[in-house]
C-alpha cells in the first residue's frame, strides 16, 4: 500500500479520491469552514453515500483542537432528530482527523439569503421554527450548539430545515474545552454574554436564532462593524434597529418576538427553544399581514400630504388605527373620514371596508380632486440598471430592476457582490435609473433601502435615452448623501425639469464580502 503524504502538506483537493480508515472513499469537496472541510464521501461497506468531514491537516497536531472536534461527534452522535445532521463514526488515520455524517443535498441559509437578499415573514417563521426544533432536542440532551448561522443551517431537498456543524458546541453538564474570555461562535451572531467570556446555556442559541431570523427579514443583520471585535461588541451598549424601520411590513408581533430574542438581559428571552418556537407558530401571519396599514405603504397618500413626507414605518402604523377608525365609523362620523382620506384609492378602499362592517353601502363617487391641492407626483416608466465601468458581461442584476419601483417595499433591487463596499477597486460606482413616464418638476428623491453605511448620489437628464452614457454624461451630482443608515432618505434637488434620475451609489456600505447594497424603493417628487 502506498505511503500517503504527510496530513500538513496536503490541501483539501489532494483528499479527493482518499480512502480513510479502508472504507470511506472522499468525493469532491461540498463546503470548508474554519476548522475542516466536508467531502462528499462513499462507505464502500455499507455502499452508501455519506458526508466525512476532515479537520484542517495543520490543525491535526494540535490536541485541543482535536478533542473539541472529537468531541463534536460525540455531542452530535447523542442527538437523533431529522433535523439535526446524524453522525454515523469517527476516523483517525494516518495523522487525519474526520467525522462520518449523514450526507444531506441541499444549501445553506447563508447560500439562500445571499441569492434571495431576504425572505418573506412566512418563510423566516417557518426555518426559524425548523431550527428552534432542533435545538429543543440539543438543549434537552444538555448541548449547547453556540455557532447557530445560516451557513450551519441546511435547507434540504426533501424539505427538512437541518442544523449542523456541532463543532463548538458545549455539553453543559461536562466542561468546556476553550479559555474563558475567548470568542467562540461567528461574531455578527454572537450572544452579549458570549462576548463577555461569560458562561453560555440554551438562551445563547436562542439569541443567536434570534439574529439569523433578523437576518432574514431585513436583509442584514442586526450589528455591524468595520471588525469582528467592533461587530461582537456593539450589541453590549446598543439595541438594534426595530425590523419594521427596515421593513415596514413585517407584522408587529414577529417584531416584538424578534427583539425579546436579541434581549441583551438573557432573561428577557424566551426561556427555551420551545418556547420560541411555540410562540412564532403561534403569529397569525395571514391576519397580521392583511391589515390596511402594508397597503396605503405602497401607494399615493391624500394629496395633503406629498409622497415621502412621512416616513414608510409611520405610515405603516396606519394599520393599528383601523379598529379605531371603525369605531369612528361606528359612532357616525364616516362623512369627515370621506373628506379626510377619501380622495385616494387608498383612502376609498378603507372606507368602503369600514362601511361593509357596519351593513353601510359603498361610498359614492368623489367629485374632482380641487384644482388647488399640490400636483401628484411625477408617475415613473420604468427603471434600468446603470453600470458603465463593468467588465464581463453587462449588466447588474437587470431582471431585479423593476423590484425597486413596483411599490412593494419588501422587494428590492440589488447590486452584485464585491470583495470590498468600494467595488473592489474596479469601477467608481453602480446605479439605477428612473425614467418618468413624462418630463416634470424634480424636487426630491426618496431612496429606501435595509443596507446600512452606503453612500449615493442623484444626477438629473432631461431625455429618456440614456442607454450607453458614461457617468460623466449626467453632469454633477444634485445631490448626495454617506453613511445612509437602514430605512429611508430623502435627497433635496434645486427644482429642474427632467425625464430620467440617475441614483448612483458610490460606497456600497458595511458588511462582509460579497458587499452589496439593496434598494427597495425608489419615489421621486
Amino acid at each position: 500500500m502506498p505511503e500517503h503524504p504527510a496530513p500538513s502538506s496536503l490541501a483539501p483537493a489532494a483528499l479527493t479520491g482518499r480512502l480513510l480508515a479502508d472504507r470511506y472513499r472522499l468525493g469532491h469537496r461540498i463546503a470548508s469552514g474554519g476548522m475542516a472541510t466536508v467531502f462528499r464521501a462513499v462507505d464502500e461497506t455499507l455502499h452508501r453515500e455519506v458526508a466525512v468531514k476532515v479537520l484542517h491537516p495543520h490543525l491535526s497536531a494540535d490536541g485541543a483542537v482535536v478533542e473539541r472536534f472529537r468531541r463534536e461527534a460525540v455531542a452530535a452522535a447523542r442527538l437523533t432528530h431529522p433535523s439535526i445532521v446524524g453522525v454515523y463514526d469517527t476516523v483517525s488515520d494516518a495523522g487525519l482527523e474526520a467525522i462520518v455524517m449523514e450526507l444531506v443535498d441541499g444549501i445553506t441559509l447563508r447560500e439562500f439569503l445571499d441569492q434571495r437578499g431576504r425572505l418573506s415573514p412566512r418563510d423566516a417563521v417557518d426555518i426559524a421554527a425548523g431550527v428552534a426544533e432542533a435545538l429543543v432536542v440539543a438543549h434537552e440532551a444538555g448541548v449547547v450548539h453556540r455557532d447557530v448561522k445560516p451557513a450551519n443551517i441546511l435547507l434540504c431537498d426533501d424539505r427538512r430545515v437541518v442544523v449542523t456543524d456541532f463543532g463548538i458546541a458545549k455539553a453543559t453538564r461536562g466542561s468546556d474545552l476553550t479559555a474563558t474570555g475567548t470568542w467562540i461562535g461567528t461574531a455578527k451572531y454572537l450572544a452579549p454574554e458570549q462576548v463577555r467570556g461569560e458562561r453560555v446555556d440554551p438562551r445563547t442559541d436562542i439569541y443567536a436564532l434570534g439574529v439569523v431570523l433578523y437576518e432574514c427579514l431585513c436583509g442584514c443583520p442586526p450589528f455591524e462593524g468595520d471588525t469582528d471585535a467592533a461587530t461582537a461588541v456593539a450589541r453590549l451598549s446598543r439595541d438594534p434597529i426595530r425590523p419594521r424601520q427596515i421593513r415596514p411590513s413585517i407584522p408587529r408581533p414577529l417584531e416584538d418576538l424578534v427583539l425579546r430574542t436579541l434581549a441583551r438581559d438573557p432573561d428577557r428571552r424566551p426561556p427555551t427553544a420551545a418556547a420560541l418556537r411555540g410562540a412564532l407558530l403561534e403569529i397569525d401571519l395571514d391576519d397580521a399581514t392583511q391589515a390596511a396599514g402594508d397597503r396605503t405603504v405602497v401607494v399615493a397618500p391624500p394629496p395633503t400630504t406629498p409622497v415621502g413626507a412621512e416616513p414608510s414605518f409611520v405610515r405603516s402604523e396606519r394599520r393599528w388605527l383601523v379598529p379605531a377608525a371603525l369605531l369612528i365609523v361606528v359612532a357616525g362620523a364616516l362623512t369627515l373620514a370621506g373628506l379626510l382620506v377619501g380622495r385616494t384609492d387608498a383612502g376609498r378602499e378603507i372606507i368602503d371596508r369600514a362601511r361593509e362592517a357596519v351593513g353601510a353601502a359603498p361610498a359614492a363617487p368623489l367629485s374632482p380632486v380641487d384644482p388647488a391641492d399640490p400636483p401628484s407626483p411625477p408617475r415613473i416608466a420604468d427603471a434600468l440598471a446603470f453600470d458603465p465601468q463593468g467588465i464581463g458581461p453587462p449588466g447588474e442584476n437587470d431582471d431585479l430592476v423593476p423590484l425597486a419601483i413596483d411599490g412593494d417595499p419588501t422587494t428590492a433591487w440589488r447590486t452584485e457582490g464585491y470583495e470590498s463596499r468600494a467595488f473592489s477597486g474596479i469601477k467608481d460606482g453602480v446605479g439605477l435609473v428612473v425614467r418618468l413616464a413624462q418630463p416634470a418638476l424634480v424636487s426630491r428623491v426618496v431612496v429606501e433601502s435595509p443596507t446600512a453605511d452606503w453612500s449615493v448620489t442623484v444626477h438629473l437628464a432631461t431625455t429618456t435615452e440614456v442607454e450607453g452614457w458614461a457617468i460623466d454624461d449626467w453632469g454633477p451630482a444634485r445631490a448626495g448623501a454617506t453613511g445612509i443608515q437602514p430605512g429611508r432618505v430623502a435627497l433635496e434637488v434645486e427644482p429642474s425639469e427632467a425625464a430620467a434620475v440617475l441614483v448612483w451609489i458610490t460606497d456600497l456600505g458595511a458588511g462582509a464580502a460579497p458587499v452589496r447594497t439593496e434598494i427597495s424603493a425608489v419615489i421621486v417628487e
